[in-house]
């Protein structure tokens, strides 16, 4: 009897140290146990940063190659980037407003031969009209040469606001057709850029050099 009465109590007492040994594991915190716990993001702060996509530019713009933008741009950003179109790019066939994705390619079309020569074509007459009005319209055929390539570098052209010498920036426009320009505006301001087509020689393939470089 006092044996089994012995071994009862050593039972007994096994299992109160058990006891004790999980609820103290239990009311542990996550470093006495060894486990890592990472810290939530703040609110409002995204857990994975935001970054550029690339892309490769290549066709009639000013410098082809791979270039980083930012993620949610559009085509009109890569090709900024890339310097701009060129007289020759065939602005009609690239979407501007695609969004980018990482890795895409964006190739801007040349204009085709025909297209070509009637671009010429509009530049012949464009300078005729700039010799006509003398030797201060040739001079001012040069600045406009020098003004195209401003503009493809640094901005775009008001057509509501801009001078007769700003117009002169555009593409194939020279001192005449940006006075007319100017004239068709004060009594018919601009709703759109499409409407430059109502001005007196220019026609489509004209506008299509002008456009990118025109705003209202």
């Amino acid at each position: 009897m006092l044996e089994r009465g012995l071994r009862k109590k050593v039972a007994a007492l096994g299992a109160a140290v058990v006891l004790c040994a999980g609820g103290s594991l239990w009311g542990s915190s996550p470093q006495e146990t060894g486990e890592m716990v990472m810290p939530a993001p703040a609110a409002g702060v995204s857990a994975v940063p935001a970054q550029g996509v690339q892309v490769y530019v290549s066709g009639a713009v000013g410098k082809p190659g791979l270039y980083e933008v930012p993620a949610g741009s559009r085509v009109t950003a890569a090709i900024a980037a890339a310097g701009g179109l060129t007289l020759e790019a065939n602005a009609d066939k690239v979407n501007l407003a695609k969004l980018l994705k990482d890795g895409m390619q964006v190739n801007v079309p040349r204009l085709n031969a025909k297209q070509l020569r009637e671009q010429r074509s509009v530049a012949v007459a464009d300078r005729s009209d700039a010799t006509a009005g003398g030797n201060t319209s040739v001079v001012g055929s040069s600045s406009a040469a020098r003004g195209a390539s401003t503009a493809k570098t640094t901005g775009k052209v008001s057509l509501n606001t801009a001078s007769a010498a700003e117009l002169t920036a555009l593409p194939g426009v020279g001192d005449v057709t940006a006075q007319r320009i100017v004239e068709y505006r004060a009594s018919h301001r601009f709703a759109s850029i499409e409407e430059i087509m109502q001005v007196k020689g220019i026609g489509k393939a004209k506008f299509a050099k002008m456009q990118p470089y025109l705003e209202l």
